[in-house]
């Protein structure tokens, strides 16, 4: 799809069996241990306009195919949102950094990913397209499950917004791994 009306349409056709792929990093991987056998990929990759990454109207918008990597080499992002860049860097490695998204990461839902933690904390809006329109949901309340959002089946992702950050306000971004037996843990921290 070229637009995001086709790319809705394309999911509405797959009949809740089709997925959205931005940078694929988590949908691959499920799709070659057979966790996931989608009917349909809907590539969202050649839509223009979801690759925003800029401040208006009071709100950081961060589109559907912003990398995890722009987030971390962003003079923007550096300068007026460190929590953001903390997180960036901590994610996984260069590779998944250059290809995964930060909504394609929230919308899949795994507990353990950096950036819904990120969007909770800030009180991120999460901007969504489906065969009904647009709807917005907080992130505070987005995730209700183990890899479950509130997205819908037939929704995309199109844009993550964050409120601009005020005077004085300052948050800071911790990642402690450490190995527990044979298992590796980790935790992750928001300092607001």
């Amino acid at each position: 799809p070229t637009s995001v009306d086709e790319a809705v349409q394309a999911l509405a056709a797959g009949g809740g069996d089709a997925k959205v792929m931005a940078g694929g990093q988590s949908l691959l991987p499920m799709m070659k241990l057979r966790l996931a056998s989608p009917s349909l990929i809907v590539d969202i990759n050649n839509i223009a306009g979801l690759d925003t990454l800029e401040e208006s109207d009071g709100m950081l918008r961060i589109g559907a195919l912003v990398r995890h990597g722009e987030l971390e080499r962003s003079e923007l992002i550096r300068d007026r949102y460190p929590i953001i860049l903390d997180a960036a860097q901590h994610i996984a490695d260069p590779l998944i950094r250059n290809r995964g998204t930060f909504c394609g990461s929230v919308a899949h839902g795994d507990p353990a990913g950096d950036w819904a933690t990120v969007a909770t904390a800030l009180g991120a809006e999460l901007h969504a397209v489906g065969p009904n329109g647009s709807v917005v949901h907080s992130a505070t309340d987005f995730q209700t499950s183990m890899f479950e959002t509130k997205l819908g089946a037939d929704q995309i992702l199109v844009e993550a917004r964050i409120p601009m950050p005020k005077p004085g306000q300052g948050y800071a971004y911790k990642k402690i791994e450490r190995k527990v037996g044979d298992y590796a843990a980790a935790a992750v921290g928001v300092s607001i």
